[in-house]
């Protein structure tokens, strides 16, 4: 098993060699490409954690914080193999969208239950698990699907998690998972405290380029979850950070009714801000994040004003398209029942296509083009990018350059804050 236990001093991360088959991040490296056989499908964390349970949760009461991603590619969940196997699932807590992951974003979820087994909810009256229901259980096992996106919830679900077993004392293991949009480019700026939310709650860029166990390696390291946390990561093995999902070999699972397709994942973290200045994002039709429109757009226009090195890795294909209500997915898109024109995004590159400085570009241009039309005041769309420069860009106040330039610096920063952490 590739496995870390992680303890952090200061900024630095330390790797500890546990026996017998608990290897240091140093000692096993992923198998570099000239090593892996052509088409070879990538190790999950949960393959590893279910082969050889770690010998100190024998016995355990486990609480596993999982959706419907947590299967292994044979298609068995995790809570299913772990009854299998003899170990004690005492507690199952789900994020937004459910443990089913079809709840419409946004909805409530209830707590339920499956094979006698709770579903506490942490997207319903409470978001982090409670005293009470922590005081059930030994230790906590994370394995749910990312998409590496700032504000996309399960990242914050992780976050009260850790906090959560910090206050307890309890440990938490992380299932690591690759990032559907890679872990190379890193997009937007870093989120400041003053627009925290369930949203946004990590100072982090929009499009952060880590799996989920670097990312809870980076909360603990910088001091992001409240409390000393006892962190365990299983790794991957196979997984390389220049890797799109089509490279792994694995089967894409849609991890949200929005986001069905790993384009769509790639797409979100530009297209997701588009909904905050009401433009339709793909919302309420079969291709979420991947076209724009609205119906007083003209799709030609726009496309002829972005720049070059913006369209280098996309083609825009121009359509009309009318967005419905979908049960389970949206229920009130922007212009419901209204023919929109727009485009589609076709992904050329997905390890080069920079959907957020696309998206950028496009709020450029239509702030420009239709300056009546576009919604300049959507508390979403600050909570969503993180500080207030594109709010005071649409208002007039920054002008686009230093929006940009303020964006990179941002970028550069993570970047050089994010090298301890890389564990790929």
């Amino acid at each position: 098993m590739r496995y870390t236990s992680l303890r952090f001093r200061a900024r630095l991360v330390a790797f500890s060699l546990l026996p017998p088959l608990l290897l240091s991040a140093a000692a096993s490296s992923p198998v570099p490409s000239s090593q892996a056989p052509q088409g070879a499908r990538v190790k999950l964390g949960i393959e590893s954690f279910v082969e050889r349970l770690p010998r100190e949760l024998k016995g355990k009461r486990l609480g596993l914080v999982v959706n419907h991603t947590a299967v292994l590619p044979g298609g068995d969940p995790l809570h299913k193999a772990l009854l299998d196997r003899g170990a004690e699932v005492r507690a199952i807590f789900s994020p937004e969208h459910g443990f089913t992951g079809r709840i419409e974003g946004g909805e409530k979820v209830a707590d339920t239950s499956l094979e006698g087994v709770r579903i506490f909810s942490l997207y319903g009256k409470a978001r982090r698990p409670s005293p009470e229901q922590v005081a059930h259980i030994d230790a906590f096992v994370y394995d749910i699907q990312d998409v590496g996106t700032r504000f996309y919830t399960y990242i914050t679900t992780l976050k009260y998690v850790m906090e959560a077993a910090a206050q307890a004392g309890l440990p938490v293991y992380v299932l690591d998972r690759p990032n559907p949009c890679g872990g190379v480019l890193v997009e937007g700026p870093l989120l400041i405290p003053e627009f925290e939310s369930f949203i946004g709650a990590l100072p982090i860029p929009i499009r952060y380029g880590l799996t989920c166990a670097e990312l809870a390696a980076m909360m603990k390291g910088e001091g992001w979850v409240k409390g000393d946390v006892d962190l365990h990561l299983v790794l991957m093995q196979g997984w390389e950070r220049h890797q799109s999902w089509q490279d792994t070999g694995l089967e894409w699972i849609p991890t949200s009714p929005n986001i069905p397709t790993p384009d769509a994942a790639v797409a979100y973290p530009g297209t997701g801000l588009l909904g905050g200045i009401i433009l339709n994002q793909g919302l309420g039709t079969d291709e979420p994040f991947l076209l724009w429109g609205a119906p007083w757009v003209d799709p030609d226009l726009v496309a002829g004003l972005m720049p070059r090195e913006v369209l280098q890795d996309v083609d825009l294909e121009r359509l009309s398209f009318t967005p419905r209500t979908i049960a389970g997915k949206v229920q009130d898109p922007p212009y419901k029942d209204r023919v929109c024109q727009g485009m589609r995004i076709h992904i050329k590159d997905r390890s080069r296509f920079r959907s957020v400085r696309f998206s950028l570009e496009l709020i450029r241009v239509l702030r420009e083009q239709y300056p009546e039309e576009i919604y300049r005041k959507s508390s979403s769309l600050t909570r969503m990018f993180g500080t207030d420069g594109l709010a005071r860009f649409l208002r007039g106040e920054l002008s686009f350059p230093d929006l940009l330039d303020n964006v990179r610096s941002d970028e550069e920063l993570f970047l050089r804050q994010r090298k301890p952490y890389l564990l790929y």
